[in-house]
C-alpha cells in the first residue's frame, strides 16, 4: 500500500510538472508571435540602413547598394503594416522604392544622387506632419559611421565585374 501511495505521488508529480512545462511553453510561443517592434527602433533601422544603402552606393558596389535598398523598403513596409495609423500615414513607398531600384539597377550614381535626396526630403516631410521636424534626415557628410563594414567590393570580384 506504502508503495502505491509513492508511486500515485510520483506520477502526480510529473503530470503537474508536465502541465507546468506546456503552460510555458504555450505563453512563449504566444509572446514570440505578438511582439511588434516599437515604431522608433525600426526608424533607427531605416536610418542606418539609408545611410549603408549610400555608402555602398559611393563606393559603386552595386550588389550591396541592391541589398541595402531592398532592406530599406523591407523596413519601410514593416512601418507601414505595423503602424497603419501614424500621421501622415506611410504611403509613398512605391513612389520612393521605383526611383530608387532603377538608379540603382542602372547603377547611375548621379540619379541615385537625386533620388536619395528625394528619400531624404520625403522622410523629413513626414517628421514634419508627425511633429518631429527636430529629425532632419540628409544625405551621411562624415565617413561612416559603421566603419566595422568594407564598402568597396572585394578585389575578385571588381575582376569579375570587368573593373
Amino acid at each position: 500500500m506504502r508503495v502505491l501511495k509513492i508511486l500515485l505521488s510520483v506520477v502526480l508529480v510529473v503530470l503537474l510538472a508536465a502541465d507546468t512545462v506546456s503552460v510555458a511553453q504555450e505563453k512563449s510561443s504566444q509572446s514570440a508571435t505578438s511582439y511588434v517592434p516599437r515604431l522608433s527602433d525600426i526608424m533607427i533601422v531605416i536610418q542606418i540602413r539609408h545611410s549603408k544603402l549610400f555608402y555602398a552606393v559611393k563606393a559603386k558596389n552595386w550588389p550591396l547598394a541592391s541589398f541595402q535598398y531592398e532592406q530599406l523598403v523591407s523596413s519601410l513596409r514593416e512601418a507601414e503594416r505595423y503602424y497603419p495609423r501614424t500621421v501622415p500615414p506611410m504611403t509613398h513607398v512605391d513612389e520612393i522604392a521605383s526611383s530608387l531600384s532603377e538608379t540603382i539597377k542602372a547603377k547611375n550614381e548621379a540619379k541615385f544622387d537625386q533620388a536619395f535626396d528625394e528619400l531624404s526630403d520625403g522622410c523629413n516631410r513626414c517628421h514634419m506632419a508627425a511633429d518631429r521636424a527636430f529629425i532632419v534626415i540628409r544625405r551621411p557628410s562624415y565617413s561612416s559611421a559603421f566603419s566595422d563594414q568594407q564598402y568597396s567590393t572585394r578585389p575578385f570580384e571588381r575582376q569579375r565585374q570587368g573593373h
